[in-house]
């Protein structure tokens, strides 16, 4: 069941990515352009039913309506699809920015924890110097 939805969400993604493209977006305009244009000019391909039937096609109001919500509904896909195709490129940027950003900060993080560690050894090994140079003027006192 996994992997057919893996597979599914890989075509799914395809899809989505190819819709959004302006290849597709020209092909589709230029599909509805050649419709529109053949109802116009050719109207015996559509009147007689040979490419499709007479309620779908008529040359009174269903034609001219068909053709606005075709070409309304496309480029409304199209933009959607473009917009989640741009949304997705820019969380992408987003999120490579961040890891790479994580990753710098903690490189910085472990350098600085060594340097601290350094430090403190230091630290500790001229404390127990001050520890002894006092203990030993305590002793003469």
């Amino acid at each position: 069941m996994k992997s057919l939805n893996n597979k599914f969400v890989k075509i799914a993604d395809a899809v989505s990515f190819g819709m959004g493209t302006p290849t597709n977006i020209a092909f589709w305009v230029l599909a509805v352009a050649v419709w529109f244009f053949l109802g116009f000019t050719r109207r015996e391909l559509f009147v007689d039913g040979s490419i499709l039937p007479d309620w779908f096609t008529s040359d009174a109001w269903n034609f001219p309506l068909n053709t606005i919500t075709t070409l309304a509904e496309l480029y409304i896909g199209f933009l959607v699809a473009a917009a989640a195709n741009r949304s997705e490129r820019t969380l992408r940027k987003m999120i490579e920015h961040t890891k790479q950003t994580v990753d710098k900060v903690e490189e910085i993080n472990a350098k600085q924890n060594k340097l601290l560690e350094t430090l403190l050894k230091y630290q500790e090994k001229e404390l127990k110097k001050e520890d002894e140079v006092l203990q030993a003027v305590k002793r003469r006192r």
